[in-house]
């Protein structure tokens, strides 16, 4: 659904950050309600093991993105392995549905 990036945020503050847009061709009504249900979700969270969200709006093509916090441990190792997802998100979403 969509493509995780590190990128630099410039302003208002100037920070390294997760950037989390639509994959292109996936702008359906029904893929973009579940990502700004899942921005939402995340933005409303406080807790140590869940990526801060910053920032959210949509690209000048209009794919919406949210901009998160990026985690160097994590996200180095998933580098090392060939694959960046969003920082601590999908391990925090697997531990909590595990432990259920």
């Amino acid at each position: 659904m969509g493509e995780v990036y590190k990128a630099e945020q410039t302003h208002p503050v100037r920070r390294t950050v997760a950037l989390k847009v639509i994959k292109p061709g996936m702008d359906t009504k029904q893929v973009v309600a579940r990502f700004e249900a899942e921005r939402q979700a995340l933005a409303m969270m406080d807790h140590p093991a869940v990526a801060k969200v910053f920032d959210a709006g949509a690209t000048p093509q209009g794919r919406p993105y949210f901009a998160m916090e990026y985690v160097v441990a994590l996200s180095r190792f998933r580098e090392l392995r060939g694959v960046l997802y969003s920082p601590r998100v999908m391990d925090t979403q697997m531990d909590t549905c595990s432990d259920r």
